[in-house]
């Protein structure tokens, strides 16, 4: 008997019985049929199992589609790991406004920290996405929230030269450490 005229049940009993999100996936590659049955169960799979790191890939790589599908599934976003290890600061430094807004609009939390990035707000201001500092502003960013390798959010785009933002982040009463 063909594998595609097995029931649906028995299909996601085989993907549920495949001990890799690698392998699932590429079960649900094989056709459209699968992909259409088993998306969404590899999505929940990845939540569960892997923290929720392909949210981090989708604001990373600006993936707007998968990050709604990914939330809409309550993944996690505060999920750490990867180079950037919060997505807020993944689509922030990769100017990815629409995923910034998303991620926010699920309540992430503008001011969290990382040891490395410092916050999304840093992460912006050194990308130079100006749009992006507005808007994270706008919904309560610490303009002078302190830590990650420049120390805030005005000496990171000042260390890049990124005017514009130097002078919204002091309109926001951002100021040098003294």
């Amino acid at each position: 008997m063909p594998l595609l005229r097995l029931p649906d049940e028995l299909l996601c009993c085989i993907s549920e019985n495949l001990n890799l999100e690698r392998d699932i996936n590429a079960f649900a590659q094989a056709n459209r049929h699968l992909y259409r049955l088993l998306n969404t169960y590899l999505y929940r799979y990845n939540i569960r199992y892997s923290r929720s790191s392909a949210l981090l890939w989708a604001a990373q790589y600006g993936q707007e589609a998968t990050a709604q599908k990914l939330l809409g599934e309550r993944a996690d976003g505060q999920a750490t790991s990867g180079y950037y290890r919060i997505p807020l600061q993944a689509a922030s430094y990769g100017g990815h406004e629409q995923i910034v807004q998303l991620l926010l609009d699920k309540d992430a939390d503008v001011n969290a920290q990382d040891g490395v990035h410092g916050n999304a707000l840093q992460v912006a201001s050194f990308g130079g996405q100006e749009q992006i500092v507005s808007l994270l502003v706008d919904k309560g960013a610490d303009v002078n929230a302190q830590g990650g390798y420049f120390g805030n959010a005005l000496q990171a785009a000042s260390h890049r030269g990124h005017e514009q933002i130097v002078g919204l982040l002091q309109d926001n009463g951002a100021h040098r450490p003294v």
